[in-house]
């Protein structure tokens, strides 16, 4: 593991420890820790407050923020990638395995384009 002073802004703000000081920085000991560490590394203080920002807005996301528009096109384009990928496939009744990959590939597919689309949406919104 290498050191925080070797981190970025997207590193820190990855950190257990760092998200508890910014999400609860009445914590004696994480907030000492934490003064003292930016104290002896002050060249990190710009991606410290980078990070804080990152972990501060990733706090306050709402994913229920999204109009009923929003969501039926989200949708929308769900369905859409899934008709795109059926017309791709070729099955194979006999090969039960392929089916499975198939599904599995799928609900990786979706749950990933939901992810994204979400933080598209939030991110364009704002």
């Amino acid at each position: 593991m290498k050191p925080y002073s070797d981190y970025s802004a997207e590193e820190l703000a990855m950190e257990n420890l760092f998200i508890r000081w910014v999400r609860f920085p009445d914590d004696p000991s994480i907030r000492t820790f934490w003064e003292n560490w930016i104290v002896k590394y002050p060249y990190m203080k710009a991606n410290v407050e980078r990070a804080r920002e990152l972990v501060l807005t990733a706090s306050d996301w709402k994913p229920d923020s999204l109009s009923n528009q929003e969501v039926n096109s989200l949708w929308g384009r769900i369905r859409n990638s899934l008709e795109i990928i059926g017309e791709r496939e070729t099955y194979d009744p006999e090969d039960k395995f392929f089916s499975l990959r198939s599904w599995t590939g799928r609900l990786v597919t979706i749950l990933g384009l939901v992810v994204f689309l979400f933080f598209v949406v939030y991110f364009v919104t704002k």
